[in-house]
């Protein structure tokens, strides 16, 4: 971003061209943001890999680029919400946090996706919003801890990957 504004080409992202998110989805591939959980009816699953927060998912919208749950019909966008809160379940059961957050942001990639944040004892900024900072770290998971994470989720979920 320039001069703290919208990036010069924001109509082109929200409209889709270059999206590395519609890039990135189907492969089944761990990348280096997130280790690949589940495809589950309208949404693909992902780990985030840099998180220090157990847990911690992104949500993706599978059927094409979409920028804004808005755009979805209502049995298009029923259909995502039910995958979030899914995942939202699965990980609450996996890690029993004092609160689940649920960021549907797409400020720097407008494809329609949302953060699964689990929230935890520990946490930084109780009753707060978190801040971003201190959600990641700058070194990757383990990768067994992460693939084992991701296998318990997939088996909370009840899909195959």
């Amino acid at each position: 971003m320039s001069d703290g504004g919208w990036p010069a080409d924001w109509s082109e992202r929200k409209a889709g061209r270059g999206c590395p998110m519609c890039a990135s989805l189907g492969s089944q591939v761990d990348d280096d943001h997130g280790v690949f959980v589940c495809e589950m009816p309208s949404t693909e699953v992902r780990l985030q890999r840099r998180s220090r927060l157990p847990g911690y998912c992104v949500v993706a919208w599978r059927h094409g680029h979409v920028a804004e749950a808005t755009e979805l019909e209502a049995d298009a966008a029923t259909r995502y919400w039910s995958d979030v809160l899914a995942v939202s379940s699965a990980i609450d059961g996996e890690f029993t946090p004092m609160k689940m957050n649920l960021l549907t942001l797409g400020n720097w990639v407008p494809h329609l996706h949302t953060h699964v944040v689990p929230r935890y004892v520990d946490d930084p900024a109780p009753g707060q919003p978190l801040p971003w900072r201190d959600m990641f770290d700058d070194s990757p998971g383990v990768d067994a801890n992460l693939h084992d994470v991701a296998s318990k989720l997939r088996a909370r979920l009840g899909t195959l990957s």
